[in-house]
This record gives structure tokens, sequence and C-alpha cells, in this order.
């Protein structure tokens, strides 16, 4: 891979107020993604995927904060771990599918919807809900090998109304599980596929 890529890597054109439909990302970020730096990080644990999901402005979250004040309160909790690499893209219906296929989607098929006068289940309610606006990635690294772990610890459970943690992020700020703000790759391999399939939604 190019060594011109530099890390730490920031682009101020992919901060989440600036993406829209029709921007074209660059290179750079699509290079960073199979960067061999950053797989072998992944594979040593010492470094995880963070995202925070699309729309966590006023009704997603306990405080009422707008959608970017949010995202940027979700970055000032992370302790422990440092960023690698930050930037923001829009999902693609298709790579939302392919992501969360498995548990994830299961789960959700057996869900009820928000909005049941549109969507049978929680699972195509979800695919619509990823793909409507900026998600922000973060490549977070740890010295120790622990990037997974440390980044879960944060998180708090998925399921936010039955084992609330007021000391994570999901349990001091997510109103519900239709949007629990942010999400947490499970393992290296896990860390590798979806950097994968977010380049190809930046392929459009």
């Amino acid at each position: 891979m190019s060594e011109s890529l530099r890390l730490p890597f920031y682009d101020p054109k992919l901060v989440r107020t600036e993406i829209t439909n029709a921007v074209m990302y660059p290179e750079s970020v699509k290079q960073l993604l199979i960067d061999e730096r950053v797989i072998e990080a992944a594979y040593r644990g010492n470094l995880t995927l963070a995202m925070i999901r699309p729309n966590v402005g006023p009704e997603a979250n306990l405080r009422g904060l707008s959608d970017e004040s949010c995202a940027e309160l979700v970055e000032e909790m992370i302790e422990g771990l440092g960023v690698v690499a930050k930037f923001s893209f829009t999902f693609t219906e298709d790579v939302v599918e392919e992501f969360y296929s498995g548990s994830p989607q299961a789960t959700m098929e057996q869900n009820v919807p928000q909005d049941s006068s549109r969507f049978e289940s929680r699972w195509p309610e979800f695919i619509e809900f990823m793909a409507s606006g900026p998600t922000t990635v973060l490549l977070l690294f740890s010295p120790n090998g622990d990037a997974i772990e440390r980044w879960r610890e944060h998180l708090g459970h998925w399921n936010i109304e039955k084992y609330r943690d007021p000391a994570t992020i999901r349990g001091s700020l997510g109103v519900d599980i239709f949007n629990n703000l942010v999400h947490g790759s499970d393992s290296p391999d896990s860390v590798v596929r979806e950097l994968g399939l977010i380049r190809r939604a930046l392929e459009g």
C-alpha cells in the first residue's frame, strides 16, 4: 500500500455536517480502509472500528442535543483509545443489508417496527434508517491489543431498555433501542470485513 497515506487520517471535507448524497469520496479515504498498516493493526487487536450512527439528534439522545453536538459528545466520552482516523459517509442500503446480516438481521426481523404502517418488521426500517444520513467512522487504537474490548466497554449493551448502564455511551445518552447511537466491531475479522463494506459504500 502507498506510504503516502498519512496516519492519523483526517479530511475536513468529510466531517459529518458536510456529507451529502452528492459527495465524491477522495481516493485517500478509500485507500485508508485497505491500508496494510490498518489491517495489520486490526488483526493484532490494536485497532477497532467505531461508528456514530445517523440522526443522533434531539429525539435520539436524552440531552436533546443536535445531531452534531451529540456526535461530538460521543467522541469526548472516549477514554484510553487514540483516534487513528475519522471521517463521515452515508451508507447505501445494500451495504447496510450486508453489514448487519446474520444475527442482527435475524433479531430485527422478529422485532416490531416503529412505523408499522410502512414496515412489517424492524429490519427494513433499520436499513432505511442507516442509509438516511451521515455516519461517522472512528478508527480507535490501543497499543495493548485490547482496542475492541475497550470500545465495547464504552458502548454499553445494545438493548438499553433492559440493560441500561449510565456509565456507558448508550446508557447515558440513548433513548431506546431503535437508535442506540453507536456501533462497535466484535472481532478483528469483523473490523476488516466492515472496513471493506464501508469502502464499497464509498464507491456508491
